[in-house]
């Protein structure tokens, strides 16, 4: 009789296992002198915990093989989204899928993984309708990832699969992965596979202020105090002013497009959050919504140093006034960082060469709103979602968890100018030539909040707050008009908040 190949390798990797045990008893079992015991019990703990890993992962892979077909092929579809920069989403399930080939081959399976993953650097709406076109076909890819819909969006339209079974079944895959960034849930169930960790920053022309006549000591002295508070938004305004004032930029500080985290940077500055996880219901507060909307009003209206049409800038103007030195300071992300290097917006250099922007571009946390707030960002995880449609959503989130493998990760991050999610991935020869400015970033993670609003009503408090910014900088509204506009339509159109003094 021929042993089946998968039978082999079940026996090969049970030697494996085998050998390890009676290595770890035979070494301790044996005489030896006193001194040595100490040694030995590091060996001995060591071998043990060596054992219970890969037994761990030789269970896992037993049970893997219940959930492929004798033979054939699998086909995936995976649709991509995000920044200009940030291709390798698509590339690495490709690299996964590779990978899982390669096991699935040492196993004797004759099964194989195909996937056509897809990046587009879309708009949201677009992505929305296409994503929805494709569902209501019965055409959905298996994977997305920041393509149109929130998770929380998909989660409510019913089209994502729960995660928590494959979590607990393949746990060694995200061993170096902290908590924070994979255990969020929603409705009591994990739902996404974190594939990034994307960091806000406060960009600041070095060159222009060399311009305003500051020396290499007073720009990081600037920037130390803005990363501890004693230079607040104020403080950046005046700066911002100075240089306008001397016609050394057009403006001194641009914001984002439209509504997204960087837009609420300010109030978690002042001590607000939008989302309570004791009660799960959104919340606001009077006085810290006063100070946000003050601090939006004097940009626009009384330093005027932000366009009053600035919610409204196309995003390649903003990316093209901040990179041709047009502005001074950008509330923008890590990931722009490799964006200019990726995309032509100097209007000489086209593509940034990172050795340009080390030498005329500083970063920081975003300023305190005023003293006694503090200074900071939001870092949140990406990840990628597996859709209800998709035939194999367990070999799925195996391709999605294995794209994130650290050397595949490295890749994304450099690239994308994002966060690893695995700890691993920063031990990466790869990430620790080429990733400096990410390193950098990563000394300011402790100062960072996470900003995950698992609430249906929450893209309605997104746009209430939006359409009152917007007034604000346009100088249509007062801070404290503005407040009371937000204040009235939260009462009359969301039931589940608490608005606190």
């Amino acid at each position: 009789m021929v042993m089946p190949e998968k039978m082999y390798t079940y026996l090969i990797v049970g030697l494996i296992i085998g050998l390890v045990i009676g290595v770890a008893i035979g070494y301790v079992a044996a005489p030896k002198a006193p001194a040595e015991l100490e040694e030995i019990k590091t060996k001995y703990e060591k071998l043990k915990s060596d054992y219970e890993a890969l037994e761990s992962k030789f269970k896992a892979l037993k049970n893997l093989l219940g959930t492929f077909p004798e033979e054939g092929v699998i086909k995936l579809k995976a649709w991509c989204g995000g920044a200009p920069a940030e291709g390798y989403r698509a590339t690495n399930l490709e690299r996964a899928a590779e990978v899982l080939n390669k096991i699935l081959k040492s196993l004797g399976l004759n099964v194989k993984i195909e996937i056509e993953a897809t990046f587009e650097h879309i708009p949201g709406e677009a992505a929305k309708s296409k994503l929805m076109a494709a569902w209501q076909a019965g055409e959905a890819p298996d994977i997305v990832i920041d393509y149109g819909y929130n998770v929380i969006e998909l989660v409510d339209m019913g089209w994502a699969v729960p995660l928590d079974e494959y979590y607990k079944k393949y746990s060694f895959l995200f061993a170096d992965v902290p908590e924070s960034l994979w255990n969020l849930k929603y409705k009591g169930h994990l739902w996404v596979i974190p594939q990034d960790a994307a960091m806000h920053v406060f960009y600041i022309r070095k060159d222009i202020l060399r311009k305003l006549g500051w020396s290499e000591e007073q720009f990081n002295a600037f920037i130390q105090g803005i990363n501890t508070g004693k230079v607040t938004f104020e403080d950046v305004m005046k700066v911002a002013k100075e240089a306008m004032d001397k016609g050394l930029v057009k403006w001194g500080i641009y914001h984002r497009k439209g509504a997204g985290g960087s837009l609420w940077i300010p109030y978690y500055s002042l001590g607000g959050r939008f989302y309570d996880p004791e009660t799960g219901k959104l919340m606001l507060s009077k006085s810290k919504l006063l100070d946000y909307f003050t601090l939006f009003y004097k940009m626009t209206q009384v330093y005027k140093v932000t366009p009053p049409t600035m919610i409204a800038t196309d995003w390649r103007k903003i990316h093209t006034d901040f990179v041709n030195g047009r502005v001074l300071c950008f509330m923008g992300g890590s990931w722009h960082w490799g964006e200019w290097q990726r995309v032509g917006y100097h209007e000489k250099l086209g593509k940034l060469p990172e050795s340009y922007e080390w030498e005329n571009i500083g970063f920081a946390l975003y300023p305190a709103v005023k003293p006694g707030a503090k200074p900071g960002a939001f870092v949140g995880p990406h990840g990628y979602v597996i859709l209800k449609q998709c035939k194999y959503p367990e070999i799925a989130f195996l391709v999605a968890a294995l794209a994130t493998l650290p050397q595949f990760e490295a890749d994304h991050d450099i690239e994308g100018a994002r966060l690893p999610t695995h700890a691993g991935t920063r031990g990466v020869a790869k990430f620790q030539e080429q990733g400096k400015f990410l390193f950098e970033l990563s000394k300011l993670m402790d100062k960072t909040w996470s900003e995950w609003i698992p609430h249906p009503e929450w893209p309605k408090l997104v746009q209430i707050l939006v359409e009152a910014l917007t007034k604000v900088e346009m100088g249509e509204l007062k801070p404290e008009d503005a407040v009371k506009l937000v204040l009235d339509r939260v009462k009359a159109e969301i039931k589940d908040i608490t608005i606190t003094e």
